[in-house]
């Protein structure tokens, strides 16, 4: 009975977040606002995360198919929302005096255009459809897999090796985190914390377990890592604007002096809110 009820609530996971992206699609396709377009994103994510979760009990082909599609649009959804948050960036760090002699938000702008464009035209070709039925059928692949056992470890024993695998990376990655010229070992935790962050908020429904007091600080620490993950986009984005010497000189001036305030910000709560000590789930808090 145990085993079926995970089951159950494993299917109702995929098809929750199936449920939740096609009603984000339709929502970005209607008003392409900054916060539709970026829970579409982080849905799509969510989703590949869950099927990454469930990979050994899922159809592999269609999974895989499905996969691919996912990971298409996530990264469609990326460009626009870079440069939503670039604007909002350096709208509200432009001097006054300085606004009407720069590009920069205007350059943006076209920028932004150009992205609704693309991003349009692939939410109109993605192919929900035919994906509809891809995930039905690996929802209910999912639950017969796990009830029926199919000669692998109960989910239940994965997901606990999985969560130690996770917690590992993210150890690793701290030490060297605060080091100013560590960008590369940043971007690594962000993503490491990122993928555990998505474990747990998966894992919760589907095991019943309260993981609160484990998701609030890595929610923290992924909030700071990502605005400085930004920052690295933005300068990408702006390297290929045709920017004055003097708009360049102030987008550098900006980028390195917000790198420098996030850093600081990132020690303050390595020292109040040490990651290690918040790692705390282990085999015995999944096992049910």
């Amino acid at each position: 009975m145990q085993t079926a009820a995970i089951a159950k609530r494993s299917r109702d996971v995929v098809l929750e977040q199936w449920q939740e992206l096609l009603r984000l699609r339709r929502e970005v396709l209607k008003t392409f606002t900054i916060e539709a377009s970026h829970d579409l994103r982080v849905t799509s994510r969510r989703l590949r995360a869950a099927l990454g979760l469930f990979y050994p009990w899922l159809p592999h082909k269609g999974t895989a198919r499905l996969k691919k599609d996912l990971r298409g649009l996530t990264r469609v959804l990326g460009g626009l929302r870079n440069i939503d948050e670039a604007l909002q960036f350096f709208r509200l760090r432009t001097p006054p005096e300085a606004a009407a002699g720069f590009q920069l938000s205007y350059l943006l702008t076209l920028m932004r255009s150009g992205e609704l464009v693309r991003i349009e035209e692939a939410l109109k070709d993605f192919d929900h459809h035919h994906l509809n039925r891809s995930v039905r059928k690996a929802a209910d692949t999912l639950e017969e897999n796990q009830i029926a056992g199919n000669d692998k470890l109960p989910l239940v024993a994965c997901l606990s090796g999985a969560c130690t695998a996770l917690s590992q990376d993210i150890e690793l990655l701290l030490p060297t985190a605060l080091s100013p010229e560590e960008r590369e070992s940043r971007h690594t935790l962000r993503i490491a914390i990122k993928k555990l962050r998505y474990f747990l908020e998966i894992t919760a429904p589907v095991l019943k377990r309260d993981f609160s007091s484990t998701l609030g600080p890595l929610r923290e620490y992924q909030t700071i890592l990502g605005r400085m993950n930004d920052i690295a986009e933005f300068g990408i984005i702006c390297s290929g604007l045709a920017l004055s010497r003097r708009e360049r000189t102030f987008v550098d001036a900006t980028l390195q002096a917000e790198e420098e305030l996030l850093l600081k910000e990132l020690a303050r709560l390595v020292e109040q809110k040490p990651l290690i000590a918040v790692l705390t789930v282990r085999h015995g808090e999944l096992k049910h």
